[in-house]
């Protein structure tokens, strides 16, 4: 039976569960009051009280049919969502037993698949699903900016989506390592809009330090890839590109191969899927780059793209050390089929500056901190999205411009989006951003000095 969210609404608001709960760090629950059906922005359900493990709380609570959707919403980046202290889903899609909050917080979560009462089929016809679309409007913020305002206000709001990033990975950080929180986040992101989560999940069953001791013990990198394809049961769907021959070559090594015998069936999206957007295509990507790197560690390769000598740091010699990271050659594809660069720019700002200015700041490295947002500030623009071609529309010639300047301006342009826009806070959106200009400083070097911001 599949559920829609609506229909989980009423199974929370009716609490159509079990007497014995219990969230998925195994901890004792105890639901008190639903709380209120929230028909605005936010959480989906305000002021529930509930026990966990003989403590009472009372904060918010929402609904998603899977723990993914926390982030395909952007929940890990609104601020609404802080006071969130039980996360309620029909199924968990991750071995993590928290969701994690934009501030770090850690968030119990309910999985009720399991914990539905007999008479759950009965409020099958009491909802239906309910569309809404979004209509153009003019925007207060941009219309009031002048081009310099505008720069400013962008790169501010970079910054803070920024520190947002780093939030998450930092958060994760409590479950893995910095090699695991690499390879998972490379995965998800090579997983694009409709296999990202297909890849973070196979990255999470088949982890790092696994693939490390099969190294340990002699596996071969033909032997990786066959595991790596075999058992994501990605064999059975190959692109025609890859030959009938390599693909028995895969199978028999698979079932030769020492090291890993179970099979992680993925339900992998392969509608109207280009064959360089492949899943398979993408794992043999990265199989030179992940092989490579099982003697030592996959993070701590990365570290070496911000070596330089002599305190001299200059970006265009970072993209390339960069490409030349990312971009390793393999026999198994064409050149035309290699890791575009685009793609290593977006798992750039994503994925691997967030996670390495972590480790500069526990690290307490100063100069790597410094080239790590030296490299954010001023890398290039990312190819334009949905989104930023959405807020494109309420800008005029010499504001798009800069969205096509720098990745930060960007990056500060979907933050406005996900904090505001989203939700329609078109006054706070300009009141904030009237009292983050006022309060922005430069500095000697002419950078500027981000300060919090108040919302």
């Amino acid at each position: 039976m599949e559920f829609t969210e609506e229909f989980l609404y009423h199974i929370w608001d009716a609490q159509h569960l079990n007497n014995k709960l219990e969230t998925k760090s195994g901890k004792k629950l105890n639901i008190k009051f639903s709380g209120r059906w929230n028909t605005d922005s936010g959480p989906d359900f305000k002021d529930s009280i509930i026990v966990i493990e003989d403590e009472v709380k009372r904060g918010d609570v929402e609904i998603d049919l899977t723990s993914y959707q926390w982030k395909s919403h952007s929940h890990n980046e609104n601020p609404e969502f802080n006071q969130v202290l039980l996360h309620v889903i029909y199924e968990n899609q991750g071995n993590n037993p928290y969701t994690i909050s934009e501030d770090g917080t850690k968030i119990e979560i309910l999985e009720i698949k399991d914990q539905l009462d007999v008479d759950i089929s009965k409020l099958l016809k009491q909802y239906s699903n309910k569309s809404y679309s979004e209509k153009d409007k003019f925007c207060k913020l941009f219309d009031n900016l002048n081009s310099k305002e505008t720069a400013d206000t962008l790169l501010k709001m970079g910054m803070i989506r920024f520190e947002k990033k780093i939030k998450r990975f930092k958060a994760e950080h409590y479950f893995n390592d910095y090699d695991q929180l690499l390879y998972s986040g490379i995965m998800e992101a090579l997983g694009y809009s409709k296999n990202k989560f297909h890849m973070l999940q196979f990255a999470m069953d088949l982890p790092y330090k696994d693939l490390q001791e099969f190294y340990a013990k002699g596996m071969s990198k033909d032997e990786m890839t066959a595991i790596l394809i075999c058992s994501s049961n990605l064999i059975e769907t190959l692109p025609k590109m890859i030959s009938d021959e390599l693909k028995n070559t895969w199978q028999n090594m698979y079932l030769n191969q020492k090291y890993m015998k179970k099979t992680i069936t993925k339900r992998w999206n392969m509608f109207r899927i280009r064959p360089v957007n492949h899943p398979a295509v993408r794992l043999l990507q990265i199989t030179d780059l992940l092989y490579k790197s099982l003697k030592t560690s996959l993070f701590h390769n990365s570290l070496k793209l911000f070596s330089f000598p002599s305190d001299v740091f200059k970006l265009s010699d970072f993209k390339r050390k960069l490409y030349k990271f990312f971009q390793t050659e393999s026999h198994l594809l064409q050149k035309n089929y290699k890791l575009g660069k685009t793609r290593i720019d977006t798992i750039l700002i994503n994925i691997l500056l967030p996670i390495t200015i972590i480790y500069a700041r526990e690290k307490r490295y100063e100069k790597l901190e410094n080239a790590i947002l030296e490299v954010y500030r001023d890398f290039p623009a990312l190819p334009a999205n949905n989104l930023t071609n959405y807020m494109g529309k309420f800008m005029d010639d010499k504001q798009k411009k800069l969205i096509n300047k720098k990745a930060v301006f960007q990056q500060g342009l979907l933050n406005i989006y996900f904090s505001n826009c989203q939700h329609h806070y078109c006054d706070a959106c300009v009141s904030s951003t009237k009292y983050n200009l006022y309060e922005m400083i430069e500095s000697k070097k002419g950078r500027m000095i981000i300060l919090p911001l108040i919302c």
